[in-house]
């Protein structure tokens, strides 16, 4: 896993496939903001145990469906003020987005990452009414580095009944891009996860049994940061032993470009935003799928 995709990152692939400055293209995909923006809201004591939340305005009187964000970056960097455009492309389809900040390596090591991450969630979970989300109903999405917190928070009760959260409280989880069902051989990753004896805690696959929520797991085919074998063999796992589990690979996407098609749908890249939506609202259709 490379070194995270900043938003200038993303803006600059959309701008190369639309023929546009990347500047010229965040203001055709902000213009007319249909949502409102509330930024680092704390969940914890720590400066980087901030949240940011983006609610839709018009959701017809009733509360909106939750979706946490979860970006990635090789557990090394990021800020989630580069998420603008994944918080206007989710409430865009009418659901309250939140984008947590989270403590990263060499500050720490895991779990410390999954545990904010939790936190949070246990914060979306006393908090988010406020801000016109449901919060009985909250979907975890999370990209690369993101979408391995997001799958050990829907596998380890662990991390989230330690925040005071009931597991049955998070609905379901999407991984974009995961590597949920890899070993580490990086040195710089083998070192942010700890001493080697834990390493098996860190394996998401290890974790795998019938009972979490409902998984929806998309990939580039082209990716070749994180290999898609990730998520169709995790995607089996899971089905294999019971649970609920759908693998979609885009064959034209990589690493990157996966990440843009959920940010920018306007390009066209694939319908990334389509499938996080369907599934949000309705985790349960990858029941059988």
């Amino acid at each position: 896993m490379k070194p995270s995709h900043r938003l200038l990152l993303l803006l600059s692939s959309a701008a190369a496939v639309s023929a546009c400055s990347p500047r010229r293209a965040a203001e055709l995909f902000l213009l007319g903001s249909h949502f409102d923006a509330v930024q680092d809201l704390p969940y914890g004591e720590g400066p980087r145990q901030r949240l940011d939340v983006y609610s839709p305005r018009d959701v017809g009187g009733r509360p909106a469906p939750v979706i946490v964000f979860l970006y990635g970056g090789r557990w090394q960097q990021g800020s989630n003020d580069e998420y603008r455009l994944v918080g206007s492309a989710l409430t865009g389809r009418g659901f309250v987005a939140v984008v947590p900040d989270y403590r990263l390596y060499p500050e720490v090591r895991f779990p410390a990452w999954v545990d904010d991450a939790a936190q949070a969630l246990r914060w979306v979970s006393d908090s988010i009414r406020r801000f016109g989300g449901d919060p009985s109903h909250i979907v975890v999405v999370g990209h690369s580095a993101g979408a391995h917190t997001a799958a050990l928070l829907a596998l380890d009760e662990g991390y989230l009944r330690r925040a005071g959260v009931p597991p049955e409280a998070v609905r379901g989880v999407v991984s974009i891009a995961g590597p949920v069902a890899t070993e580490w051989t990086d040195r710089d990753v083998q070192a942010l996860m700890g001493p080697r004896e834990g390493w098996p805690a860190t394996y998401p696959l290890r974790h795998v049994g019938g009972s979490q929520p409902p998984m929806l797991l998309l990939h580039g085919g082209r990716d070749e940061t994180v290999s898609p074998k990730n998520s169709t063999e995790f995607a089996a796992l899971v089905r294999e032993r019971g649970g609920c589990a759908r693998a979609i690979v885009y064959q034209g996407l990589g690493h990157v470009s996966i990440a843009v098609a959920l940010a920018v749908p306007g390009l066209g890249l694939a319908p990334v935003l389509d499938q996080v939506a369907a599934f949000a609202r309705e985790p349960a259709i990858v029941c059988g799928a």
